[in-house]
């Protein structure tokens, strides 16, 4: 009886050992960086987690980020992460400080970082169109539609009244 106990945790423990590679979480990477906005005053601030090759995943893992600005002020959010998270900023220095809670698939994350958020890109509204932007984003177009829209601008810029006809 003590035999048959014995190889029934023999084979047991072999069985544990070779299934353990199948439950063995996969380390994840924080990367925190900018983007431009194409309006001059604004930019963003990416999150994603990587994996050890370098390729996104998607992970229903709940992240938390706390940004806090050069005067003290932050912002904090504690939600699913679901692919990347871009959040829009006014240039300037920001302390971002990710932490991910990890899941089934991955292993935990945390990550600190200061970003100067700088922004280059140059908005025209007068060759936004010209430049075959039809639609591409919503924001932008909102934005031309609130304040250049009446036609008589394109007459006379110099003349210009800000009313209708």
């Amino acid at each position: 009886m003590r035999r048959k106990i014995i190889i029934i945790l023999a084979i047991f423990a072999i069985c544990m050992v070779l299934a353990s590679p199948a439950f063995a979480k996969e380390k994840v990477k924080v990367k925190i960086s900018t983007d431009d906005h194409p309006f001059k005053d604004k930019a963003f601030i990416v999150i994603k987690l990587v994996d050890s090759k370098g390729r996104a995943i998607h992970s229903k893992g709940t992240i938390h980020y706390n940004i806090t600005d050069s005067h003290g002020f932050y912002k904090w959010a504690y939600k699913p992460y679901n692919g990347e998270i871009r959040l829009k900023y006014d240039v300037g220095k920001y302390n971002v400080n990710v932490k991910f809670d990890g899941d089934s698939h991955y292993k935990k994350a945390e990550k600190i970082k200061n970003i100067d958020l700088k922004n280059t890109g140059s908005f025209n509204a007068y060759t936004y169109y010209d430049n075959h932007n039809w639609g591409l984003n919503q924001e932008i177009d909102d934005y031309i539609e609130d304040n250049y829209w009446d036609e008589e601008i394109y007459d006379d810029p110099y003349t210009y009244d800000g009313e209708g006809y």
